[in-house]
């Protein structure tokens, strides 16, 4: 059983930007991205959540569960994340990965795996998952088409920036383009590997696209549940 990944999420505000570009780029961390958003309360609120300005640079870095640590530090010693109106950072354990991935975050150069190859990870299922996927900028219709054609419903498509390319060129020996298509797909677990397997084969590390994948457990879901549900009992039924 592979080792424990995270996805480690991070919001801070925007002019601190270089500063978690450093944090990437002195600790060494393997692969990550980053975009910007903006904080939507009022301004009681986001002091209360530890936010000073209404835009926000987001990163999403995959790691293990021994650098997850390292890069809490990291945004502690730089930016004293812990302290008020300095921002948040969050982790969540994924449910599987392709080998690629998990190779990566482990530092692991193992040239014989399958890169993808989908790795489960030691966690408890549920009903629904969050597979993300990452790809080099203009190949997202690629990953969109292969989900829909293998049973997803829909997606989001977020444009970010790649962190941590030179540690991934240094562990696996490939180049990570720094511009990148984020997509978002919610599916039913009983989905998961079917949706993965078809983006990787039309997306993966070995296309054009460079992508990645992982999947998050989803706790609860709203405006799917229903129409997912009710389509698998018709085809139950067939």
């Amino acid at each position: 059983m592979p080792d424990a990944i995270c996805a480690v999420f991070s919001v801070v505000d925007a002019a601190k930007s270089k500063d978690i570009a450093a944090i990437y780029k002195e600790g060494g961390f393997p692969i990550g991205i980053s975009t910007h958003g903006f904080g939507m309360a009022d301004s009681s609120v986001l002091e209360l959540l530890g936010f000073g300005e209404n835009k926000k640079n987001i990163t999403v870095s995959l790691l293990s569960k021994k650098r997850v640590h390292e890069f809490y530090q990291a945004l502690e010693d730089r930016l004293q994340i812990t302290k008020p109106g300095r921002g948040i950072v969050f982790s969540v354990p994924m449910t599987s990965a392709t080998a690629f991935l998990v190779s990566l975050t482990n530092a692991d150069t193992e040239k014989n795996s399958d890169p993808e190859k989908e790795c489960e990870l030691a966690m408890a299922q549920h009903e629904y998952e969050l597979i993300i996927t990452i790809v080099t900028k203009g190949n997202s219709p690629d990953v969109m088409a292969a989900a829909n054609a293998a049973g997803a419903r829909g997606g989001t498509l977020i444009h970010a920036l790649g962190l941590g390319a030179q540690e991934a060129q240094k562990f696996l020996g490939i180049a990570i383009q720094p511009e990148k298509d984020l997509i978002l797909n919610v599916v039913h677990r009983t989905e998961k590997a079917k949706v993965m397997k078809a983006i990787g084969e039309a997306a993966g590390v070995n296309t054009e696209g460079k992508g990645i994948l992982f999947s998050l457990p989803v706790d609860e879901v709203l405006g799917l549940r229903s129409v997912t549900a009710e389509e698998r009992t018709t085809e139950e039924n067939a």
